[in-house]
């Protein structure tokens, strides 16, 4: 039952949008067919690095998030597999994939992410840099490629997507406990992702401080 009254609580909103508004799906449940690839790149993965208590970032063990591919990753040489896998990131103060500072039990630790791929001609290589992955996109035309730059810019949890002039206008839902810095509570924001894939603008819309209670550490 309250699950229902909140989702009631921001459907105002939703109503004073024309009906050119699409829902998205949660970027895990797109398959890799729902994201092109520009020509020349085969295999594109992103890979999640964790901070460790003592050491910082451990760069010996990653997560593969989201591989998009035209050839999947078992269908390489598996000598060349075992190289790629080995490719070790590069971290450095330029690095905004993914990077997200998160405080639990009274510790912090911190995760970066890096963009891995193979070329038809069996290069590979690594990015840092969001622009980079981005342009092995091409054009941003799909709902998936959508949530996929969003995730990369730590914005999850978009809900509704329109097309426009300069872009796709998109409506993010999400809570806040602090646990992740800023500000706690329930929030509503809408942001302006252009072709390029760059966020080009970015507001909230509603803020209910009083859906969670503020953590503090």
């Amino acid at each position: 039952m309250h699950k229902i009254v909140t989702e009631l609580l921001f459907l105002p909103i939703i109503l004073t949008f024309s009906n050119a508004w699409v829902k998205l799906k949660p970027l895990e449940t797109y398959p890799h067919s729902a994201f092109k690839l520009k020509k020349g790149i085969e295999y594109l993965e992103v890979r999640q690095y964790d901070s460790d208590k003592y050491k910082g970032i451990n760069k010996e063990k990653y997560r593969v998030r989201f591989p998009i591919y035209r050839t999947p990753l078992n269908v390489f040489n598996p000598k060349l597999t075992r190289q790629f896998r080995h490719i070790p990131p590069n971290i450095s103060k330029e690095t905004n994939i993914k990077r997200l500072s998160i405080c639990a039990t009274g510790e912090c630790k911190t995760t970066i992410g890096n963009g891995f791929y193979i070329g038809s001609n069996g290069r590979m290589g690594y990015m840092n840099e969001i622009d980079d992955v981005v342009s092995f996109l091409g054009t941003i035309d799909t709902p998936a490629e959508i949530q996929f730059v969003l995730w990369m810019n730590n914005k999850e949890n978009a809900k509704y997507y329109r097309k426009t002039q300069r872009g796709y206008e998109v409506i993010i839902d999400y809570v806040n406990n602090v646990a992740n810095f800023g500000k706690c509570g329930k929030f509503r924001d809408k942001a302006l992702i252009t072709y390029k894939g760059k966020i080009a603008k970015y507001q909230t819309l509603q803020h209910d401080p009083n859906y969670v209670s503020c953590i503090k550490y």
